[in-house]
């Protein structure tokens, strides 16, 4: 059985940041073979250490979810404030955990506490990778858009050279 839980140790921290390091090579690798440059990707995205994003997850209405099979970590998903807005960031599952609704848990118990926190609105930034009109993250962005999101302008520039790949999605709250 998959259970949620939010992070609040060190030691709960490096666990995402391990996840969230694997996400990022993932992100490297899919620019490298689509020929997209991924210099800036892990700056951009991926550079927090366990310390800075338990300092960013622990602040008021913001936070951190592992998702774990027993003692296995499997998935991740964190949300932030900018405002009178959230972001879902970081949400990542590992391949043995994906197909077995870990995404969809990881989400819904960020939306959650975000509906709580009483946002107006969450945002979201994902990758499309386009090769011959097939995108990959097509399962990321349909599990996004089973949740309300819909594409949107950016609200924050993309890495250079990735701008064309960067999807931008926000969900109103209810």
């Amino acid at each position: 059985m998959v259970v949620v839980r939010k992070a609040l140790t060190l030691a709960d921290f490096h666990e995402a940041r391990a996840l969230i390091a694997e996400m990022g090579q993932w992100d490297v690798a899919q620019c490298g073979v689509h020929g997209l440059p991924s210099e800036d990707v892990i700056s951009a995205y991926y550079s927090d250490d366990a310390a800075s994003l338990l300092e960013k997850c622990t602040l008021p209405s913001t936070g951190m979810y592992v998702a774990r099979i027993g003692s296995v970590a499997l998935g991740c998903v964190g949300h932030v404030s900018h405002g009178d807005v959230a972001e879902i960031v970081k949400l990542f599952v590992r391949p043995e955990g994906r197909g077995k609704g870990v995404g969809a848990r990881l989400l819904a118990t960020a939306l959650d506490a975000i509906e709580q926190s009483k946002f107006r609105k969450v945002n979201l930034v994902t990758i499309s990778f386009m090769t011959s009109a097939i995108s990959f993250m097509t399962s990321a962005i349909t599990l996004y858009r089973k949740f309300g999101f819909q594409e949107c302008e950016p609200f924050e520039p993309a890495p250079k050279g990735l701008e064309e790949a960067t999807r931008y999605m926000e969900r109103v709250t209810k």
